[in-house]
């Protein structure tokens, strides 16, 4: 647990975030497959969506907070709809829909 809390106030200090840097690398350079929303959720800090996908015959299921810019599409996140899902090859249950 420590580790974790030095190793935030280290990326802090450096004026890096390791997750941001990740979830760009997955837009740029993640495997693409195809998935599917199953429900949408609005409130008060904007809208969740909920969305599944399945690579080599293994389903997985997770919820990503649409940005502003997708919000300006978003009637194409709608439950139902297919949408495309960039996932890490490595670690296929980390995905981003871009």
């Amino acid at each position: 647990m420590r580790h974790n809390w030095l190793a935030r106030l280290y990326y802090r200090i450096r004026g890096r975030d390791p997750l941001a840097e990740y979830l760009a690398w997955l837009i740029q350079f993640g495997r693409i497959t195809e998935g599917r929303v199953i429900d949408a959720q609005q409130d008060d800090s904007g809208t969740t969506i909920f969305y599944r996908y399945n690579i080599a015959n293994v389903d997985y299921e997770t919820s990503q907070k649409l940005s502003l810019d997708q919000l300006t599409h978003g009637q194409i996140y709608v439950p139902g709809a297919s949408i495309t899902v960039r996932y890490d090859p490595k670690n296929p249950g980390s995905s981003i829909v871009p």
